[in-house]
């Protein structure tokens, strides 16, 4: 590594240089979170007396959020007409509290309170407990009926604005108002202070105290900070730099020293440089690299085509299309900014006239399937070969990519995972059960899963227990070599591979083969690979049919983020196939 080898905008990478970006109210969230009591008596009513990890023998205990949801509780808001959803994002947990009604109609905008709540999310119960906390909240969402309340749950203040994310996130689930969203500041009053006095947050007025509104039938005291809670920050750069999306190994100097970091500056300027896809600079920038970047709306949801200038003047030749679960909704006019900069080197490549990108998601498995609508759409206005769909996501996007292939076999051609585990497991997005994946079983869904090898979870290698964890860091589930082992052959039958041993899994220690004894994984095919300044490892697995259709890629010193050498990669792979839209048969390309 060469600490002189310097690029274009390099300073980007540098905290200060996005001061001016970050949300104006990330100071009073972490005052708030520094200043909350955590309330340390037990849950008052455990189900059968069960506690801790007892609890997680429950049925309705959820691995994702660590939360008991007990079907008892649910019920009753959802007969007072609350609508309950538990979620958890980036060590972070919350809830959803609705209206029941606004869930069919999401063109009818409600004003959201944000609460910010201090407690340990250790505790399956925490969920519940919060829910009493706030019960006279709650009683005032089931009668006025007129709003919504985002719940974010955390052990200790939001030093990485993972608010910002989430509110985002739920905007999208239920119809919040982005014009009236207020932020719940009961904690400061509660201490005897006032807004004013807290030097960490400076609020667009002289006297902040003064716009405190008594939100609701409650009359919680709120602030309102619509056009406050955005960060118009990189994605990229965040996951990159900050700790909690990398594990004790990461070298963040090597990545910014690199063509890989060089790389990855062209798509954070642009985050810096655009607020919103609709500046005409935005469009043009695209335009200059032979890109035509256009925004459509099917039924209320927001998506984005790139579509090479070439394929328009010559409709006749069919391109194939990248569907890149990643969000562009409404919700934050940054939103789809940062999409193109996280997926930048698919727009490279559409650029040069290889295919078409479409970019959507929403944050639920079934409205994901709008996206059938949306290419239908796509079909009728773009030289699409209907044969050649592929879909990518990053991290949960990419549990979302796989969900829908598997419900739509005769649609995708195959699919890029990037930022998941090498195994299967249910989380609290997809229930990987039994019967899924049997289902996947018959499916022959070509597929590559690319992860950095420092990843937070630490997924590599299969073959031992994890290491490497930041003291800072929820472990998760996959932590013993027998339940990572497990995972991977849970992997192996869903894709109709061939079975592995826990003891073949386990002699991957000793291969002499670099990336089959660093990933863990025995492989039919393996290969290291120098791409950008890091080494990448691949193993391919052959299925019962003797076809390889599964391939594993883990890029050395990488963290939870997506990289240009992760979609370079993932393009060579899906490119390879297409599907025969009348048998769903996979065709393999020459």
């Amino acid at each position: 590594m060469n600490k002189h080898y310097r690029y274009e905008n390099i300073e980007l990478w540098q905290e200060a240089v996005w001061a001016n970006k970050i949300s104006p109210i990330a100071g009073l969230v972490n005052w708030l979170g520094a200043h909350e009591s955590v309330d340390p008596a037990p849950y008052k009513n455990p189900v059968n007396g069960l506690s801790g990890d007892a609890c997680k023998t429950l049925p309705y205990y959820n691995l994702k959020t660590n939360s008991v949801n007990r079907p008892e509780v649910i019920a009753a808001w959802r007969n007072k007409g609350v609508y309950y959803d538990c979620r958890a994002m980036g060590g972070v947990a919350w809830l959803i509290m609705a209206p029941l009604a606004c869930l069919q109609n999401s063109g009818a905008k409600l004003p959201a309170l944000l609460v910010m709540h201090r407690t340990d999310i250790t505790d399956p119960y925490w969920a519940m407990k919060t829910l009493e906390h706030y019960q006279a909240y709650n009683e005032m969402l089931a009668q006025d009926q007129d709003k919504l309340i985002i719940y974010i749950a955390t052990p200790a203040p939001d030093f990485n604005r993972i608010y910002v994310n989430i509110l985002q996130e739920a905007f999208v689930f239920v119809p919040g108002d982005t014009q009236q969203v207020f932020l719940d500041v009961s904690v400061v009053y509660e201490n005897g202070g006032t807004l004013k006095d807290i030097r960490e947050f400076v609020y667009k007025d002289s006297n902040p105290d003064a716009a405190v509104v008594k939100f609701g039938s409650a009359h919680v005291p709120a602030l309102d900070i619509t056009g406050l809670w955005e960060s118009k920050c990189s994605l990229t750069r965040d996951q990159v730099t900050k700790l909690n999306w990398s594990s004790a190994n990461f070298d963040l100097d090597r990545v910014i020293h690199s063509e890989t970091g060089k790389k990855m500056i062209e798509g954070i300027a642009l985050e810096y440089q655009f607020d919103s896809v609709d500046d005409p600079g935005f469009i043009q920038y695209w335009a200059e690299r032979g890109l035509k970047y256009v925004s459509h709306v099917t039924q209320l949801r927001r998506w984005k085509a790139a579509i090479p200038f070439g394929a328009l003047q010559m409709p006749e030749k069919k391109l194939p299309v990248i569907c890149v679960m990643q969000e562009v909704n409404h919700a934050n006019e940054h939103l789809a900014v940062t999409e193109a900069s996280y997926f930048y080197e698919y727009f490279r490549i559409a650029a040069q006239g290889d295919c078409i990108l479409v970019n959507f998601v929403l944050e639920d498995p079934n409205d994901n399937d709008l996206l059938c609508d949306i290419l239908d759409q796509a079909f009728a206005l773009y030289p699409i070969d209907p044969g050649r769909v592929y879909i990518a996501g990053h991290s949960h996007n990419g549990h979302y990519a796989l969900e829908f292939a598997e419900r739509h076999p005769r649609l995708i051609a195959a699919v890029a995972t990037l930022g998941d585990p090498p195994g299967l497991m249910t989380t609290g997005l997809i229930p990987f059960t039994d019967e899924k994946v049997e289902q996947l079983r018959t499916r022959d869904i070509p597929l590559i899963n690319l992860v950095g090898y420092v990843e937070p979870k630490c997924h590599f290698p299969l073959n031992q227990d994890a290491a490497g964890y930041r003291t800072l860091q929820d472990v998760g589930p996959l932590v013993t070599f027998e339940q990572r082992a497990a995972s991977w052959r849970r992997r192996l039958r869903a894709f109709n591979c061939p079975d592995k041993s826990l003891q073949e899994i386990q002699a991957t220690q000793n291969s002499p083969d670099q990336a089959i004894r660093l990933l863990g994984i025995p492989g039919d095919k393996s290969a290291t690979l120098w791409l950008d300044g890091f080494e990448l490892y691949i193993v391919d697995i052959k299925n019962n049919e003797g076809k390889f259709h599964l391939r594993m890629v883990a890029e050395e010193n990488m963290p939870h983020n997506t990289t240009p050498a992760q979609q370079v990669m993932s393009w060579s792979f899906m490119r390879r196939f297409a599907r025969d839209t009348a048998t769903g048969k996979t065709i393999e390309l020459d």
